[in-house]
């Protein structure tokens, strides 16, 4: 054959190695050269060949087969999903048995529940199957791959057997589950027309359908009746998401000739009850009910359609992104992208303890599956533009998807539900603590007496099943059942201002639990509930005369109050006047102690003997340092506490569907003015039907407990809620694009550092474009750190920036007398010195601090005002320090400055990132 290649002088030079041709000719088979005639070993084995040309090896037949329901189970997770279910989900869990291929799904909003949810379905299928499992195979996710499921395998004795990296054919049994489960929800929402973030609902009921469907591999049965041992019962089953018109109950009719059915969409079936779950048009809640008429081939739109041709619609935004680990599917090209691991979701202590568990940390990647959606107008996106915004109810409120295991809503849906006998037993524990405790005693019914009603509440925390007793409040009559009811509750400057004192001093913050706090504080009223669901008596003729404050009850809070104020007096302490929240008690051992509610927080270098004391008082339960208080994260350690609430932040984010977006760098446009919308822009944006109130009053809490990089632009965008339009939305979106890039930033308080206490206050002359009101803005710093900061326009026109500052100093000293007042009534410093107020306007302090009127004459109207200032800073209160307006750290409070400023601000105020 070399003759052929006579024309090549190249090719007639001597051989003298075999594989010199294999090499020259690029690697090409033995059976190549054969036919060439070339020279070959056959023995001969090519290092580059195997490294070139190296190929997966074929999954054929690698499961041990299972002979019974529970030798093997399979689990994936799916997500996260976005957008969030209605109810908040982001994953979904998916357990298959193998041996009838019937299949489990339970939706979690976070991935480190996924254990928290296993155990459930593990503790449910093992009662009804009468047997213990055998052997689980899952991936190697951060969820399963961790020590605290290992630890479960072997208290439970079943085999966890984990898919090599980047080998997730291993799982293929939840690979096609979840695939399968995944196109036919996909299908179930084309067809109903539902919206995306009814994904949850319709992957409940995939799976319900997956489990009736006959199986090729399972001889044409289905895997219902492999599991459950009975013939599957489909004549009760009726199209996802069709039309329905169901009974209204007596009950819900507002008059006696009101229509006596309501229409719906049907979602499903009630997983406790032989009911469906109907999704009411009208107020978009879920009802459960038997009394159902189906339109099985009409099926109603959630969504107002817009006034224009559908064909000119753009639905490409319009998917439902699940984000997975890298997946082996025969999906169409195009359709996948990958994105990298994040375990952002699971406990930080248990990914470091698995960390150190790996010879190499194992880095899978995800896919981004696009579920195209049912064609209709798109939630609003991270793109905020007019056009992305459609006119249709984008928050509905949130419904319990059936399969979940969240908490039961009422005493018959606990008693109902798969997880009766905890409930039961949390109900049984909840009334023989109130019994304990004298809480009532049963009497007769009065005669003429109206009695309060009750409810039970139901909650799951740590694993541990909990009900409260409480009582209708709102069916209570002044002066009947109640009088006063006010209590305080401690404000957030008092326990910052505790938290930076606890710093300097290098002082234990730790925090109590008073259980059944309530059910301690005796009643002045007398009070008579009906006989609660749970309790064996006569309803018809006894009632309960309360001796104790419960939970639901108007004056319970104020009973409670004073019930822990007479403890606390009795044993030495005294409330501060400035805030009666806050005790002080000084008998060789200083310790402070913050009271809000039934919350406490205390401040002592030795804990052991006031923990003795109150426990001798109430039961109580001992949680140690602090670390969530008031919805506050705090992160101690030997070089700070710090505050922050990114965990509050990124929930707000989920919540609008901006967790994923992209950031920007200040609050607000710099420098932009915001105008109320006219009237007609007004009502274009409530055909949106978003809820503008709703989503400010959401960001509220953050700008006062630990964000003050947002307050102003809070404050600025609360000024439209009677009238807001699209801008002032945008607005909103852009402070979130802000929260996503600095979720983490949190108030720093540094240990050790003993500093005297400094305020700045800076004023935007004219800041209102339409009523030319000025903003105010002032900020309290103690110990270097942060404490108190507020954001207010001023309440009339200024006619100078000297009188607006004028005005701000006029505010000011009633909060520096009142921090000085608190600190001193509760021991935190004994300084006499005047606190020192930076001010940035030379003028205001020039007329603060003179003693003569004659340069007043512009500002006789401020009068009373300036006489006020004088006095304060004559009695050595404050003194007024002049700072050039770079330097002033409250600038930022006042207006939308740009990112230099804010960071210089940031900085200066020692808030930082976490980490």
């Amino acid at each position: 054959m070399i003759s052929n290649f006579t024309n090549y002088a190249a090719l007639l030079t001597t051989v003298r190695g075999e594989t010199c041709w294999h090499s020259r000719l690029g690697q090409p088979s033995n059976q190549v050269l054969k036919s060439m005639g070339l020279p070959i070993r056959d023995k001969e084995y090519c290092d580059v060949c195997a490294r070139g040309k190296m190929m997966l090896k074929p999954f054929n037949s690698h499961f041990d087969k299972a002979e019974r329901a529970l030798d093997c189970l399979h689990l994936d997770l799916v997500g996260p999903i976005s957008p969030a279910s209605v109810s908040g989900y982001r994953y979904f869990l998916t357990i298959v048995d193998q041996h009838t291929s019937f299949k489990f799904t339970r939706f979690l909003k976070h991935k480190s529940d996924a254990l928290k949810e296993f155990i459930a379905v593990k503790n449910l299928i093992e009662t009804t199957q009468g047997t213990k499992i055998k052997k689980i195979i899952s991936d190697r996710g951060g969820e399963f791959f961790n020590s605290e499921f290992q630890r479960l395998a072997c208290e439970s004795g079943f085999v966890h057997v984990t898919s090599p990296p980047y080998t997730l054919q291993l799982n293929g049994f939840a690979e096609r589950a979840n695939r399968t489960i995944l196109e036919k929800a996909h299908y179930l929402l084309l067809e109903a027309k539902l919206p995306n973030n009814y994904w949850a609902e319709a992957v409940n009921h995939a799976t319900l359908l997956t489990n009736l469907i006959p199986t090729p591999s399972r001889e044409n049965l289905s895997p219902a009746p492999l599991w459950t041992g009975t013939s599957p019962r489909i004549k009760n089953l009726r199209t996802f998401g069709c039309k329905v018109i169901f009974a209204l109950p007596k009950q819900k009719r507002p008059w006696k000739l009101s229509p006596t059915g309501e229409m719906g969409i049907l979602l499903g079936f009630d997983h406790e009850s032989p009911a469906y779950c109907v999704l009411k048009l009208n107020d978009r809640k879920v009802f459960i009910t038997r009394h159902v008429i189906f339109f099985e081939k009409e099926f109603p739109s959630l969504h107002k359609e817009p006034q224009s041709n559908e064909d000119n619609l753009d639905y490409s935004d319009n998917v439902l992104l699940v984000e997975e680990e890298e997946k082996y599917f025969d999906c169409e090209e195009g359709l996948l992208e990958n994105k990298n691991v994040d375990n952002h979701h699971l406990a930080e202590e248990q990914r470091a303890e698995d960390q150190d568990n790996r010879e190499e940390e194992v880095v899978s990647e995800r896919q981004r599956i696009k579920i195209i959606g049912p064609r209709h107008p798109t939630l609003i996106s991270s793109e905020i533009r007019e056009e992305n915004i459609i006119p249709y109810s984008r928050r509905p409120k949130a419904l319990m998807t059936s399969s979940n295991l969240s908490n039961p809503v009422s005493y018959r849906q606990a008693v109902k539900s798969e997880n009766c006998n905890q409930w039961l037993l949390a109900i049984k524990k909840k009334l023989h603590t109130m019994s304990k405790l004298n809480v009532w005693e049963a009497v007769p019914i009065p005669k003429l007496t109206k009695l309060v009603g009750t409810t039970w509440v139901f909650k799951t925390k740590q694993d541990e099943h909990k009900a409260r007793l409480c009582a209708q409040g709102f069916s209570q009559v002044r002066g009947v059942d109640f009088s006063k009811t006010f209590a305080p509750t401690g404000q957030l400057n008092s326990l910052r201002t505790l938290i930076s004192f606890a710093a300097s001093k290098k002082l234990k913050f730790e925090q109590l639990d008073i259980k059944s706090a309530f059910l301690n504080a005796p009643l002045e009223e007398n009070v008579f509930l009906s006989i609660p669901q749970g309790l064996d008596l006569d309803r018809q003729t006894l009632c309960l005369k309360l001796k104790k404050a419960i939970y639901g009850l108007r004056q319970a809070p104020r009973a409670w109050y004073n019930r822990l104020s007479d403890w606390l007096a009795s044993t030495g302490f005294k409330a501060a006047v400035s805030d009666p929240c806050v005790f002080y008690r000084n008998n060789n051992c200083p310790i402070w102690i913050f009271v809000h509610v039934d919350d406490i927080a205390i401040l002592r270098e030795d804990l052991d003997k006031f923990k003795k004391e109150i426990g001798q008082e109430f039961k109580t339960k001992l949680l140690g340092q602090a670390n969530l208080f008031l919805g506050i994260k705090i992160y101690q350690d030997v070089d700070s506490i710090r505050l922050s609430q990114e965990h509050y932040v990124e929930s707000i984010l989920d919540l609008y569907g901006m967790y994923n977006c992209r950031s920007v760098a200040t609050p607000l446009i710099p420098n932009e003015h915001l105008l109320a919308a006219t009237e007609s822009k007004s009502e274009e944006f409530k055909k949106l039907e978003l809820n503008y109130r709703s989503a400010i009053g959401s960001l509220s809490y953050i700008s006062m407990a630990t964000r003050p990089d947002i307050s102003y632009a809070v404050s600025a965008l609360s000024q439209f809620l009677e009238r807001p339009g699209i801008i002032h939305w945008k607005a909103f979106l852009h402070i979130l694009r802000y929260l996503r890039g600095t979720s983490s930033m949190c108030i720093s308080y540094k240990q050790g550092v003993i500093g005297e206490a400094v305020a700045y206050c800076d004023a935007d002359w004219g800041n209102c474009r339409v009523t030319r009101r000025s903003v105010s803005g002032h900020l309290i710093l103690f110990n270097e750190g942060l404490v108190i900061w507020k954001t207010k326009k001023q309440p009339t026109v200024s006619l100078s920036s000297a009188e607006a500052e004028y005005k701000l100093l006029f505010n000011l000293p009633s909060k520096v007398l009142w921090f000085q007042q608190f600190c001193e009534e509760v021991k935190l410093t004994n300084s006499s010195q005047p606190m020192k107020i930076y001010e940035d306007n030379q003028g205001c302090i020039d007329t603060a601090n003179s003693d003569c009127n004659a340069n007043t004459r512009r500002m006789k109207h401020v009068e009373i005002q300036l006489h006020f200032i004088r006095e304060v800073i004559k009695n050595s209160k404050i003194l007024l320090v002049y700072t050039p307006t770079p330097t002033m750290l409250a600038d930022f409070l006042t207006k939308s400055v740009c990112k230099p400023a804010i960071i210089r601000a940031m900085s200066g105020l020692n808030l930082m990132r976490l980490g």
